[in-house]
């Protein structure tokens, strides 16, 4: 199906050819690309990088890469200066435009803990949030935030209530990943019916509490429920599975990939 994806973080322990042949026998056609330290270095993680070669991978293969998943730097962190931040987002929208992907970016810090306080981190974000949408604007790039993450500042459905009362709309869409809502203990459905008019994006991967790494039906997720709720209210958005799942041993995964394209698939074409 053409809103259906898969992110190379699926396969990140695999070369980004390897990923990108692993989608394409699922018959897939549309990506997010990973480029998150110690996570998935698909998208070269060192900034001044060639990216000739990523690029080349992605025309060989005809894919469409719908989001570059990258990390511009904790935006919560006094540190990370608006020079720095501005450099930095403004060579990613760059590749993000020559790859013809929405920019997709972390909601703070791997960290729960404030660097500073919880209102100060919250309003360093969303300035953060501010710079970035200006210069990837400047490339024709859409700037997407994945929000609540279970391992990031914001990981609390009311951090991200807060944080998306100060950045509007215009300055950001929100990626809605499950995993991360589950593992929090907050109904899936419910926050999906809320947030429904952010959300721009949505990630796959299935989850119990404390824990996003599960394969699709060996959680506590339900995806049909979800599906059904943001239809109703308008969504036309894509759907991409991000199954960077730990219950199963790497020959199996595309296997359990398949079975969980099957299962989404029939959600959505029902």
């Amino acid at each position: 199906m053409s809103e259906l994806g898969c992110s190379t973080i699926s396969f990140r322990h695999r070369t980004l050819s390897e990923a990108l042949a692993a989608i394409s026998r699922l018959g897939m056609t549309g990506i997010d690309l990973g480029g998150l330290p110690g996570v998935c270095e698909h998208f070269p993680v060192e900034r001044g990088r060639d990216v000739a070669d990523v690029v080349e991978a992605v025309e060989a293969f005809r894919v469409d890469v719908w989001g570059l998943n990258v990390e511009p730097g904790s935006l919560n962190d006094p540190g990370l200066d608006e020079k720095t931040l501005i450099s930095r987002g403004d060579e990613l929208a760059a590749h993000a435009r020559r790859l013809g992907a929405a920019l997709i970016v972390p909601c703070g810090a791997p960290s729960r803990t404030p660097f500073v306080d919880e209102a100060a981190d919250l309003a360093r974000t969303a300035r953060g949030l501010r710079v970035l949408s200006s210069v990837a604007a400047g490339h024709g790039v859409r700037l997407l935030v994945e929000a609540p993450h279970h391992h990031r500042f914001c990981h609390s459905v009311e951090r991200v209530r807060a944080l998306l009362e100060l950045v509007p709309v215009d300055v950001a869409g929100l990626v809605y990943d499950v995993s991360h809502v589950v593992a929090g203990g907050v109904d899936e459905v419910e926050l999906a019916t809320e947030l429904v008019e952010r959300i721009e994006h949505v990630h796959l991967r299935d989850a119990v509490a404390g824990d996003i790494n599960r394969s699709i039906g060996r959680g506590d997720a339900d995806f049909a429920g979800i599906v059904d709720a943001l239809r109703e209210r308008g969504y036309a958005g894509r759907y991409v599975l991000e199954l960077e799942t730990h219950d199963v041993t790497e020959d199996d995964r595309e296997a359990v990939a398949e079975s969980s394209r099957d299962a989404i698939s029939a959600l959505l074409q029902a």
